[in-house]
Order: structure tokens, then sequence, then C-alpha cells
């Protein structure tokens, strides 16, 4: 983190994250249910995953090389050999009333995650990374439809056994838009990686600990090295039930408000666990916040130590969207902002490449980045939702390359055809009459356009040359937009100062 200057007397805000990531894998990590929460309530359950009596776990291998590539990706630290222990606590939806997590030896540890805030580059310490099963989900019926007002609870334990990853921070953000910063590129590597579906509903959750330090108890003149003794003395609060990037920022925004109002006003602010209510816009206090001795860690003894050593060689991750972005910019001379649109996903990333292979990189550029993502975010689908029709896009792009239609009619006619009624390019410049008019005819139009037009010639002619821009108008109505505006201009020009 870069070194930040603070005013004496100011509050600094610290925040860690423990961001919970459900790995992709068709099975739970602990059995053989389906990992699929779209099927009815409590349908993809067995007697491992509901904790029965006797029911014995067995680890699913695909977890295992997916927290392997994760730990690769953040350049962690993967030990000879890890562990599972148990986590116990009671909660509903946790039916052994304890987790199988990992804890003093996780799978992979000390890594790093570089961000980007406001064009400046920061790395956030990733202090570990463990492997452990998901609870199952509650669901809060009637009354105000919160934790805290709801009429009755429903439970649903086709969540619980799913594989989650989860990655600890060190407390190295110092704002909630760092926070939302750093989640945004976590689950670009991640989708990367393969090993995440951002569209699972619930496949990120976050809870952040917050805590707000008087700037004077700080021994450092740099904010990001706040120091053990100030971080044990201050109190923090656990924010719980985040789902995304932007409602990380505004939970972790308000909290952060409203520790500071209380500290201000001469209040002490309490160490305790707190719910994130979205509809609301507020956290909640939940309980008084957990500390490590309360879960009381021990080994499961159902698992055996667990040696990973010789997937690290084995097991290979693909190039990461920083690394692309880099080479982006360097290989296709693309500006910073337009290699970061095209690594949004990987899926945006691959299809740029196929279009810069056939076709000119900065043409590929403007439509992938500009021309494609754009419709799609109006219509907020994602590149995924027309994954089986890029070669029509494909074909579209090499429609304007070869100069069969207009750059402009392929982007508002075609393109928003194609998204809207599902066309393909061809059908839509056939049946619009798109096609390029011949230069003979663009060349008759625009004598056409000067002979009607005396007064716009007038004042070109006096040197107004936003008169053209008229002229250039008309010409493209007699031609049904099927000109390129580029031409006309010239060909007007030559025609007037003939």
């Amino acid at each position: 983190m870069t070194a930040q200057t603070v005013q004496q007397g100011d509050l600094v805000t610290v925040i860690g994250l423990e961001v919970h990531v459900q790995l992709e894998t068709d099975t739970k990590i602990f059995c053989g249910c389906s990992t699929d929460q779209t099927d009815e309530p409590n349908e993809n359950v067995c007697p491992v995953c509901l904790g029965l009596p006797g029911a014995l776990p067995v680890l699913n291998e695909g977890a295992v090389e997916a927290a392997v590539k994760i730990g690769k990706a953040i350049d962690a630290d993967i030990p000879e050999e890890t562990r599972f222990h148990r986590k116990n606590y009671y909660y509903p939806d946790l039916p052994k009333n304890f987790q199988i997590t990992q804890y003093d030896e996780p799978i992979c540890a000390d890594g790093d995650l570089e961000i980007s805030v406001e064009g400046e580059r920061r790395t956030v310490t990733i202090e570990r990374a463990h492997l452990e099963e998901d609870p199952g989900s509650l669901q809060h019926v009637g009354g105000g439809g919160g934790i805290d007002s709801a009429d009755y609870t429903l439970v649903n334990y086709n969540r619980a056994g799913t594989p989650l990853m989860e990655v600890v921070t060190a407390p190295d953000f110092r704002s909630p838009g760092e926070v939302r910063a750093f989640l945004a590129e976590l689950e670009e590597v991640l989708e990367y990686l393969g090993v995440f579906d951002a569209e699972r509903d619930g496949s990120l959750r976050i809870d952040a600990n917050l805590s707000i330090i008087p700037e004077d108890e700080i021994e450092s003149d740099d904010v990001t090295e706040i120091g053990e003794e100030a971080l044990a003395a201050a109190n923090r609060t656990e924010v719980k039930n985040i789902s995304s990037h932007k409602g990380a920022e505004k939970a972790l925004a308000y909290e952060e408000t409203r520790q500071k109002n209380a500290i201000q006003r001469g209040r002490a602010v309490e160490q305790e666990t707190r719910h994130w209510d979205e509809s609301r816009g507020i956290t909640v206090s939940m309980r008084s916040k957990e500390e490590e001795k309360d879960y009381r860690y021990f080994e499961e003894a159902d698992l055996p130590p667990l040696r990973v050593s010789h997937w690290k060689d084995e097991i290979s991750i693909p190039e990461l969207p920083s690394a692309r972005r880099e080479r982006f910019q360097d290989e296709y001379s693309l500006s910073e902002e337009a290699a970061s649109k095209l690594t949004s996903t990987k899926q945006v990333a691959d299809f740029y490449e196929d279009i810069a292979s056939e076709f000119d990189p900065d043409l590929a550029a403007t439509w992938v980045a500009d021309n494609l993502l754009g419709e799609l975010n109006y219509r907020d689908m994602e590149i995924t939702g027309i994954e089986s029709r890029l070669d029509e896009v494909t074909r579209l792009v090499e429609l304007v390359a070869t100069d069969e239609i207009t750059a402009k009619n392929a982007r508002e006619t075609v393109l928003r055809s194609m998204l809207d009624d599902g066309r393909t390019p061809d059908e839509v410049v056939a049946e619009e009459g798109l096609g390029k008019t011949g230069e003979d005819e663009v060349q008759q139009a625009v004598v056409e356009a000067i002979d009607e037009n005396p007064d716009a010639v007038a004042d070109y002619e006096s040197g107004d040359d936003g008169a053209i821009n008229f002229l250039v108008g008309q010409v493209m109505q007699k031609t049904g937009g099927s000109a390129d505006p580029g031409d006309v201009n010239q060909l007007l020009r030559a025609e007037l100062d003939d």
C-alpha cells in the first residue's frame, strides 16, 4: 500500500476482509450431492451434508485442485501437508453444530494481490486462504423480512457442504473504495482460473472487520503501517451478509460513518458482529464479537492430513488478468482503459484476441470494448449470454472491415437488431437495405445536395466550415445512410473546392 499523509486529529479507517468464495464443482466438498442450488429446497442432501450420526466425509479432489490454483494465482505458500479442523458453533443452518474447515495449517498462506485504486497500483497482503464447507441458507419470511424482524425463518440445506475457499486479507484497506477495487480484481482472477461462477447466487460473500483508530495513536507516519499495538487496542466490528462489490462499499461506508460519529461524540465503539441490511442500507447489531477461543477448534478425526506438495507442479494456471492487461497494451498498443475493458473477463479477452488475429487490433478493440460491451451493458447482459453467436459478431466486424456497410449502420442498426431480434448480420443488412451505396450513386447524391442547398454552399465558401456537416447529412439522407460519412465529407470538399 502507498503511504498517505494524515492531519493531526484525523481518524484512520482500518479494514480487513474474509471473502468466502464458492468453488465451482459439480458435487459438494465431502459428499456426492449436487451443488446445484436451483433445485427444490432440501433436495440435494444426504446423511453427510445433513450431519447425521455415523456419516463420514470424503474429500472432493476437484475442490483441492481449485484451491491450489488460487494459491498459485495469489503467489501464496502451499505447504507440503495441510489438515482439516472442526470449528464448533451452533446456528440453524449448520446441522452438525460444527463446520469442517482449516485452522492453523491452511492450504495457502502469505500471498498477495495487486490492485489499482484511482490509477495507483497497490499490493494487498493475503494472510491465508483455506478450504471449508458452506453452511445451509436461511430465508427470513414475513414481518420486515430481515434477520431481526422476520416472523419466521426457513432453512434450505442444499447449499450445506458446497466447497468454499475463504480468503483472509491483512488489515490493509483504508477506505471502502479500496475494498471494492480488491473484490473486483479477486473476482476477475477467480473467473480466469475457472474455479468460480459469479452468476451463481451467493457465490461470493464478504465479512469485513472495520476499526477506526485516532491518528495520534499510530506511531508510524505511514497510515498503512498501523502496528499491532494500535490494532489490538481498537474495538472492531465485523460486518456480515455482504454479497457484492457495491454492497461491500456501501456497508463499510455506513459502518465507517457510524463509528466515526460515535467516537467524535465521546461514545465507545462496541466490539460486535453486525448484520448488513441491504434493503434499509444500515448495519444492525447481531451479537458480541466472537474470539478464536470461542470456536474450540480441534482436528477433524475423520479426515487424514492432506499432502498437496506434488500437485503444485502438476497443476497449471492460465495467464491472469493483470498480465494479460499489460500484454494487450504492449502487443496491441492499447490504452490502459481499453486493455482493462478487454480483460474484464476471460471470455471477453479471448473473443478480442480472436477478432484481433483477423482484423486491425484497433478496430477489434472498438467493436468489442465499446460497441459490443456497451450494447450488452445497456441490456444488462454478459458476453456469456451470446457465446453461441460470437461468430456472428465476427461476421459483423468483417462487414465493416471490408467496407461493405458503414460503421454507423453496423453499430446502430445491425448490432442492435442482432441482440434484440436474434437476426444474423447478413439478414439485417439484406432486409434493411444497408449495403454500401456504389461510388457513382454517392457522387450523384453529392452533386444533388450541392445543387439543392445553395445557402449552405454559400456559407461554406464564405469560411463557415460547419456548413459541410449539413451537406453531409443531406447526402446521407439521399443514400439511406448507406454511404460512409467520411467518404461523403471528402467528396463534398473536392466538389466544392474544385
